[in-house]
């Protein structure tokens, strides 16, 4: 599609680029509740994300793979393209991809949101839960990811050296913003998984999405980690938000979904100019350590209320769907997760 950027663009205009009947109608998605009850004391950190995504990279890794050691897995792995390991956690770059070409893995096809309590110490029953979402064929792989975090509970969660076992009581599949009831598909009572739960596409969000007029807020709740020319953005404009979610859906649709994003985006960035922000982030710094590394490595992002104010129409699908897929890095660890409120 060719228009000329000289000449500003109407709302028609916009949203005929941005048309929701035609673009990414092969992207899938499933959003799951896993609900553990305590059975040992254990003790967890504030931040629960790097527990929880080091443990799943670990015992997927362990369950998986088929070799004696991370050597052979790294160099002399048999059966690259159909590791399981390999397809949540090193999804490989095709050397004739035309994106992201040079780089070694493509975005993870889930999104983890550990529990968000400050809650330090557990005792035998108490429950917690933690929420993720898988993206295109990661579905596939359900039974083993909840095999996974089955194993999670039962080989102790938490801190190194105040860990505890866990029972995983159930998994429930979530609709688009609550419009239909959770339905269970595992339980620990039955340990039999019924299905893949309820599919989410793009118009599931739409049509279940809040009416946004002429100002939209948006309330960062985990930290948000965005560059720009190789530094670390501790504000956000909206040019800087629609870069981000266009290159993330995009990556994750041609990767996970076998389906390129099919829009101007050059156009839709360049009328992001006239949108207008009132921001009232600030930084939150949260170091993580890591256990292959065996050090500590510095982790933040900005959290806190943004508010955009003009013709939002046309951004409004990668808005209402960057909800559930988070922007920027370290969404394996529950970063970069926002919710829209109503402004006031």
């Amino acid at each position: 599609m060719h228009i000329n950027l000289g000449v500003p663009l109407c709302s028609n205009q916009l949203c005929s680029i941005v048309s929701t009947s035609t673009m990414l109608k092969n992207f899938q998605f499933t959003h799951y509740r896993l609900t553990y009850t305590v059975q040992e004391h254990l003790k967890m950190p504030s931040d629960k994300g790097n527990i929880f995504r080091g443990r799943f990279g670990y015992l997927l890794h362990h369950i998986a793979c088929i070799g004696d050691t991370e050597e052979s897995c790294e160099e002399k792995c048999q059966y690259p393209d159909r590791c399981i390991y390999s397809k949540c956690f090193e999804t490989p770059v095709p050397d004739d991809s035309p994106m992201l070409r040079g780089q070694p893995f493509a975005p993870h096809p889930f999104i983890l949101r550990p529990p968000r309590t400050g809650k330090l110490d557990y005792a035998p029953g108490d429950t917690f839960t933690c929420n993720l979402i898988l993206i295109g064929e990661a579905i596939n792989l359900l039974p083993w990811i909840v095999f996974t975090f089955d194993q999670m509970g039962k080989k102790r969660i938490g801190l190194q050296g105040m860990r505890g076992q866990c029972r995983l009581e159930k998994v429930v599949s979530l609709s688009a913003c609550d419009s239909q009831q959770p339905k269970t598909i595992y339980t620990a009572d039955t340990e039999m998984l019924t299905g893949d739960g309820l599919i989410l596409r793009l118009d599931d969000v739409m049509d279940n999405a809040p009416n946004v007029a002429d100002a939209i807020e948006l309330e960062f709740i985990t930290p948000t980690s965005i560059k720009v020319n190789g530094k670390w953005m501790r504000y956000l404009t909206y040019e800087h938000l629609i870069r981000n979610l266009l290159r993330r859906i995009r990556f994750l649709s041609y990767f996970h979904c076998g389906e390129d994003l099919d829009i101007d985006a050059h156009t839709l960035i360049r009328a992001a100019d006239s949108i207008t922000h009132q921001s009232r982030l600030r930084w939150f710094r949260k170091d993580r350590y890591s256990y292959r590394a065996e050090k500590s490595v510095p982790m933040g992002g900005f959290i806190g209320p943004v508010r955009f104010e003009g013709d939002l129409q046309p951004f409004l699908p990668f808005i209402f769907l960057g909800e559930y897929l988070h922007i920027g890095h370290h969404t394996a660890f529950g970063f970069g997760q926002y919710r829209i409120t109503s402004p006031s």
